[in-house]
């Protein structure tokens, strides 16, 4: 019986491969009476519904299938399914609501159901909360080798693989485009740009034919407006992914394990700055070492002419403010933002905490903080030099 049902699959698919679109169906209907608990496979029916211009039966079939899904907890395929029927029929609104309630049925009835462990960000929201959140997501489909972002464009959009598997990769210097990680079903890619500079940090291709789920920030802060507790799980969601990623990717604290990282990143917090902020002028007191969440910041000095000098522009996951922090002396340089910014802050005195928890930071510090010296007096020698070129020229 299940070599007749696996080939009962493999001439649909081969019918499929010619684009006999009557014969496909025909084969998959036999199949799935067969074992109707395909999922996978009434949805290549419905699809093939939708093909062949039979809206009715296709919107027939997507809701039974998004029904099994929401029964079952995974809701990220329900709410995919669900946005096909909208596509094929807008005033289908019923839609969403039936299955809003079928998700928070599911949830009072389970006391730890395993099936919600990969939609985290939905887990712990209320009814009204996880409608809105259904409301703002996006379905796309893309085929094999399809690229569904790349790296350096803008976008603030998260993503989430309801079917199908999805390769990041990423330009490295020397190396060119290196493979970086597949991801599959539940997993999500996109949120370092979403958290912090709208701007993409790696390219996201499909490895095999997908569904994607995508919110983008602007219809989240507008729910956030309405429901404040999304965003404080938002926060959370950030802190354990985006600020996690930050510290593997800074030299500072990239050789730390899990623990110490959410150790440390539990010590951060969140400052929202206007454009145009003064955060600190040389001689100031060092109280702080900052991380750049999402904007800009400037980082400038002053020569011996009272000329400003700058020395960096910062932006997502770049630190600053720490060789002062660290040598506990003023200010040696000034930041501003020079964007609307969000900071990442670490005051001293749990700078100092961190430090005699985990003492190998300290002989990190020192390297980064004389490397830093070293590039600052580099950067304000070949200024002096190039006044006095501009003399003798």
């Amino acid at each position: 019986m299940n070599k007749e049902r696996g080939s009962l699959k493999e001439e649909a698919q081969q019918a499929l491969i010619r684009r006999e679109w009557i014969k496909a169906l025909d084969v998959l209907q036999r199949h799935c009476a067969r074992e109707p608990e395909d999922l996978r496979s009434r949805l290549k029916i419905a699809e093939l519904f939708e093909r062949l211009g039979q809206k009715m039966e296709a919107i027939q079939v997507y809701q039974e299938v998004a029904e099994a899904y929401a029964r079952d907890g995974f809701l990220q395929q329900a709410i995919s399914v669900n946005k096909m029927i909208l596509r094929i029929d807008s005033s289908s609104q019923d839609a969403n609501d039936r299955l809003v309630n079928l998700y928070a049925a599911k949830i009072q009835k389970a006391t730890t159901p395993q099936s919600l462990r990969n939609i985290s960000l939905f887990s712990d929201l209320g009814e009204e909360e996880l409608e809105s959140i259904i409301g703002a997501l996006e379905a796309e489909n893309f085929e094999k080798d399809a690229t569904i972002c790349r790296e350096r464009e803008e976008g603030d959009s998260l993503f989430i693989i309801n079917r199908g598997e999805v390769a990041i990769t990423k330009q490295i210097p020397g190396a060119g485009e290196v493979w970086v990680r597949t991801l599959r079903e539940g997993d999500f890619f996109g949120e370092f740009g979403f958290f912090t500079d709208q701007v993409r940090h790696a390219t996201a291709k499909a490895a095999s034919q997908c569904d994607i789920l995508k919110i983008t920030r602007g219809r989240l802060e507008e729910i956030i407006k309405v429901y404040p507790r999304v965003g404080e799980l938002l926060q959370g969601f950030f802190k354990k992914r985006v600020l996690d990623l930050f510290l593997v990717l800074s030299p500072l604290f990239s050789t730390l394990t899990v623990a110490e990282r959410e150790e440390i990143s539990r010590r951060f917090r969140l400052r929202k700055i206007p454009e145009g902020t003064l955060l600190f002028t040389g001689g100031d007191p060092s109280l702080s070492l900052y991380m750049v969440k999402s904007g800009e910041v400037e980082i400038y000095t002053g020569n011996r002419q009272g000329k400003r000098v700058h020395l960096a522009t910062l932006r997502g996951g770049d630190l600053f403010g720490e060789i002062s922090v660290f040598l506990n002396k003023p200010r040696m340089t000034s930041a501003r933002t020079t964007r609307s910014s969000e900071l990442l802050e670490l005051t001293r005195e749990d700078l100092e905490t961190c430090l005699l928890q985990l003492p190998e930071l300290r002989s990190k510090l020192e390297k980064i903080a004389s490397k830093r010296l070293a590039q600052t007096k580099e950067i304000l020698s070949q200024e002096e030099i190039e006044k006095v070129r501009e003399t003798l020229l």
